[in-house]
This record gives structure tokens, sequence and C-alpha cells, in this order.
């Protein structure tokens, strides 16, 4: 089982991605502007998903959907940088021992 962090799940290839995820039983927490266009992951997935708002480009926000990901599963296994720039350098300066 691995835990994936998902930028840009509300549409297209985004949450086609972050449904095959939960789908085969791995963990997500699953990004948007607008949370509320991915709440349904966490009321069909309470125990292997999270929704956060994200926007990657507002400082301080990729670090925090990281930080949350930390908390709710120990860590993070997969990044899919689906919603454009900013995510990567939080990783690499969160989890050091991650590698993209």
């Amino acid at each position: 089982m691995k835990t994936w962090l998902i930028t840009g799940c509300s549409t297209g290839f985004g949450r086609v991605f972050a449904e095959a995820v939960l789908a085969r039983g791995d963990k997500l927490v699953a990004t948007a502007r607008n949370v509320a266009t991915i709440a349904d992951f966490v009321r069909h997935y309470p125990e292997s998903a999270a929704a956060m708002p994200l926007n990657v480009t507002r400082k301080g926000k990729a670090e925090a959907a990281v930080a949350k990901a930390e908390t709710m599963f120990g860590g993070l296994d997969v990044l899919v940088n689906n919603a454009g720039f900013g995510l990567i350098g939080a990783i690499e300066e969160t989890e050091s021992s991650f590698r993209i």
C-alpha cells in the first residue's frame, strides 16, 4: 500500500488518477482549489482519503498539503503534480529522503 498526494483532482486526469489510486486500496491526499469538488473521495473512502484545498501558486499551501499527508498517513510515497508548479520544492524541503 502506498500513500499518494495528487494535485488538481477536481476534474480530468487528476480526478481519474485519484479514483484509480483509491480503488486499488492505496491512501490519498487529494487536492483541488475548491475542496468541495473532491469531498466525495472522503465520503467513499473515509479511512484512506483526505481532501485538501490547494492552490500551488500560493506560498505555503503546498507545504501544508505535505504536512497533512505526513500527519494522517505517516508520509508520502508518490507525488503526482497535476496542477502546475510549486509542489516539488515543498516535497524536497519537507522530506529529504524523498527523491523525484
